[in-house]
């Protein structure tokens, strides 16, 4: 991968800003809450926990989409996760050898033994196939009225010529 000139610190930067933000906005609804004030849990029967609590989530939403739709649109995010698919790429595929070498080892088969077999099964199914479908032919035409008379009358000539 050939190197970015992308000013990663001044990315992250912005990032906890906007970050910072979410979370002290999100906070201070938190925290206006009459569970957290004395004066105001005394008028706590005008206190709807619900709506309170929407305002919050409404804010959260608000900021934390925001900020959340700049990240995964920076460069910084995309070279990120190419970096992320290519290294779990080459993850899986030293899993997969290690497991392959593991199941040999135990003398168990692995995928690809298996998929060997099952070749070989669908290459002898594809045979015998075949050859059921050369004995249906064959058995039509031995029990084929056409066939059964020259039969007849080659049994009838070798009948004659062996009472002779």
């Amino acid at each position: 991968m050939s190197k970015e000139s992308f000013d990663y610190s001044e990315q992250y930067k912005e990032f906890y800003e906007k970050w910072d933000k979410t979370v002290s906005e999100a906070m201070k609804v938190w925290t206006s809450s009459p569970l957290f004030s004395k004066a105001a849990s005394e008028n706590s029967e005008e206190f709807d926990p619900m709506s309170h609590y929407k305002k919050f989530y409404e804010i959260w939403e608000q900021s934390s989409s925001t900020l959340l739709e700049e990240w995964v649109n920076s460069p910084l995010f995309a070279a990120s996760m190419g970096r992320a698919v290519e290294k779990s790429s080459e993850l899986k595929k030293h899993f997969d050898e290690v497991v392959e070498r593991t199941l040999k080892n135990m003398h168990f088969p692995s995928k690809s033994d298996i998929e060997k077999v099952q070749a070989c099964i669908n290459n002898l199914e594809a045979k015998i196939n075949d050859l059921s479908d050369k004995i249906e032919e064959i058995v039509e035409d031995y029990s084929s009225p056409t066939l059964q008379k020259q039969r007849k009358a080659v049994g009838r000539k070798n009948s004659e010529t062996s009472s002779k």
